[in-house]
């Protein structure tokens, strides 16, 4: 803030003093018209002093916004002629341009990045991407005011080197023209007569030859890019969707319910991975654990003694009932109600228009859009030894009937996390290696920490730092050997889990050039479109959040940009999309992590409150855990949250509605809150936030004013 009250007290003291010594009456054509004759007279008798007087004026005005830039142009052209009067003007004007670019950037480049990050965010992209030609139009183009160019570019992300090289070119045609006018000076009786409409409708199209050049050479690729392919005359579709999971079913409903003809095709089971394999069971089965944790603690609720027996084929069972009473929503039924022609086949892309079926029929289906939902499979290391060992993935863990005695977890992420937990509370010896310094490493890391002491707590055995070397099987003996600690450690195991994440589902598209990333995702923009402009991905294949929400909230936009491409398209951002992991205590996050803040150099404050501060989580005995909100330096406006404890999956959601809406804290404190609930952590956490705004200065202002109002 102090810069920018600096900036502007410097821009104050140039426009006043410009004003007090009246230097505007110094810079007119008038003026220069008057002064031509003795002026040349001086520049004759030494030209390189001259020279060396003028290009410094010329860039103190330009650095300094001081008005009369065409002025000085024109008397460039009149005092030097053409050759160097262009050479001095377009250094001069170039590198006054540069300071005054340095001086935005200096003064207020930092606080408006930081207060308006999250608006910026699409404009900083579309600069380090096409910066060069926006700046390239600008200049080309005179009407844009010279000063206000610098500063606005300032703020942005381009590189200095870039913006004084692009400046330089952009604002030479321009420069020869007032030049080339100043060498006939008598002839000029106002600026107009320099710049008519034709030469500044030429300039500006010389301004958009960049652009024009651009949509041509897209243009070009596109049909070199789809010229192998045969369009069909007719479609079948309007829409074809490849998988049925949360992405796929979101954009099938979506579509068909903005009344398009839509075919949706899964391969295995309707409702993906999340209702089958996900979501749903983890949940169902962590539910069961923590019901039994609870009794265990029944001596704290009062409860001298509490029995139960553990039958394992009854808690699956449970799971499985859990998944078949939520499947009806996402069925071939209730979608083929909705209008949306269901394929149980997989699917191949023969042609950016055409999916195979490999069914008995071998059917063909066209559609003028395609949306890639096919999500994304569990990710098997490679480690010596493993194709010789039984193991279980996130995807066939269900499938067991006993309850494992020793289950060893490779991986440290939300699904290790879970799933390990559950079978420890329900008796299993589980033990969870890990290569990292620390679980969960993209979570905040005090949350991590209290976790990490939690499920010690529940009997898992933590090994982080943790470098497999092989795994072994005799009979019913299996073992991994390691290194953990500078040691080369054994263990035994009866079953094993491979939670190290995901990898896309990509097959379908063998036959197609999409592009795709290094972590083998399906590359779009920010309309979900791939590179093929008609094929859309949405969900696991593409998101870097692999999330249910987080693949429904991009469904909706590839369905819709889909159907009505070109005529309106809505931009996708993961910008404010929240997660939770539904460990005991859960763990649900928003936006940026402390560390994140520290290493995007962003300046924060951090407010912390701790669970047991609330009333409701006294009541239940529920106080592990707390709220951390990461805010904006001498703002309210929320960067990131973190809430740790009972149901904080959905305690996060009203900082998901503030910060998706530029809600600050002080939104949030001036809502009533039920009392007793847990939801209270929110407003008593900005409460907290907002009296760290109240200085011990103010605080005796304010006991001063207090006192002198309790005597009068």
């Amino acid at each position: 803030m102090r810069r920018i009250i600096v900036f502007l007290l410097i821009i104050a003291a140039i426009l006043f003093t410009v004003s007090w010594l009246d230097l505007h009456q110094l810079f007119t054509l008038s003026q220069l018209k008057q002064q031509q004759h003795t002026l040349q007279q001086l520049v004759a008798q030494n030209m390189f002093a001259a020279s060396i007087i003028y290009f410094l004026c010329y860039v103190g005005m330009a650095g300094l916004a001081i008005p009369g830039a065409l002025i000085m142009t024109l008397a460039g052209g009149a005092l030097f002629g053409l050759l160097t009067g262009v050479l001095l003007v377009s250094f001069a004007s170039s590198l006054g341009a540069l300071i005054a670019f340095w001086a935005a950037r200096f003064f207020l480049h930092d606080y408006i990045q930081n207060k308006y990050k999250d608006r910026l965010t699409v404009i900083n992209d579309k600069i380090k991407q096409q910066g060069h030609w926006y700046l390239l139009f600008i200049r080309l183009v005179p009407a844009f005011p010279f000063f206000l160019v610098n500063v606005l570019m300032g703020l942005t992300p381009i590189r200095a080197g870039s913006y004084y090289l692009v400046s330089q070119i952009g604002m030479l045609p321009a420069t020869i023209i007032y030049v080339n006018a100043g060498t006939e000076l008598a002839k000029i009786s106002s600026p107009q007569d320099i710049l008519s409409w034709p030469l500044l409708i030429s300039l500006t199209l010389l301004g958009l030859l960049p652009f024009i050049t651009q949509g041509l050479v897209k243009l070009l690729t596109l049909k070199r890019l789809y010229a192998k392919w045969r369009k069909p005359k007719q479609f079948d579709y309007h829409t074809i969707v490849i998988g049925a999971g949360a992405a796929g079913l979101v954009s099938a409903y979506t579509s068909a319910t903005l009344q398009a003809k839509v075919a949706l095709i899964e391969q295995s089971e309707m409702g993906g991975d999340c209702l089958n394999t996900g979501c749903v069971p983890s949940k169902s089965i962590l539910r069961t654990a923590k019901f039994v944790a609870d009794l265990s603690r029944h001596q704290e609720f009062g409860i001298d003694e509490a029995h139960y027996k553990l039958q394992f084929s009854n808690i699956m069972r449970r799971v499985h009932n859990t998944v078949a009473t939520i499947a009806p929503k996402d069925s071939i039924q209730r979608y083929s109600t909705l209008g949306v022609d269901c394929f149980s086949a997989e699917a191949s892309l023969i042609s950016p228009w055409q999916v195979e079926l490999n069914n008995p029929a071998k059917q063909t289906l066209t559609a003028k859009n395609i949306i890639v939902a096919s999500g994304a499979q569990p990710a098997i290391p490679t480690i010596t030894g493993l194709d010789e060992v039984d193991y279980y993935t996130s995807d066939s863990i269900w499938n067991l009937t006993t309850l494992p005695q020793e289950l060893l977890i490779i991986g440290a992420g939300p699904i290790a996390c879970e799933l390990g937990l559950a079978f420890a509370r329900l008796g299993t010896k589980v033990t969870l290696v890990n290569r990292g310094e620390r679980i969960l490493a993209n979570e905040d890391h005090h949350a991590a920490q209290l976790l990490h002491d939690k499920l010690t707590q529940a009997g898992l055995r933590i090994l982080n730092n943790f470098f497999s070397d092989e795994f072994s099987q005799q009979h019913d003996m299996r073992c991994l050997v390691g290194q953990h600690e500078g040691q080369s450690i054994r263990l035994n195991f009866s079953h094993l889990l491979l939670a190290v994440g995901r990898t896309a589902n990509t097959a379908a598209l063998a036959a197609l050039d999409i592009d795709i990333n290094q972590r083998g995702q399906i590359v779009t923009n920010q309309f979900m479109q791939t590179n093929y402009p008609n094929i859309y991905a949405c969900g696991d294949v593409t998101s870097p959040l692999q999330y249910t929400h987080s693949a429904s909230h991009q469904a909706w936009y590839a369905a819709f940009n889909a159907l009505f491409r070109p005529l309106k398209q809505f931009k996708c951002a993961l910008t404010n999309i929240p997660r939770a992991i539904y460990t005991d205590p859960e763990i649900a996050s928003l936006g940026i992590t402390e560390q994140q803040a520290i290493e995007q150099g962003i300046k924060y404050q951090v407010t912390t409150l701790a669970m047991d501060d609330i009333d409701r989580a006294i009541t239940d005995s529920a106080t592990d855990g707390f709220v951390k909100v990461i805010t904006a330096d001498n703002s309210d406006k929320i960067l990131g949250v973190c809430i740790v404890g009972e149901h904080a999956s959905e305690l996060i959601a009203e900082f998901v509605l503030a910060k998706t809406h530029n809600l600050g804290l002080n939104k949030i404190l001036q809502t009533v809150h039920l009392y007793p609930t847990r939801s209270e952590i929110n407003r008593l956490a900005a409460g907290k936030w907002r009296r760290s705004r109240f200085s011990a200065k103010s605080q005796q202002i304010l006991h001063k004013i207090q006192l002198w109002r309790l005597r009068n």
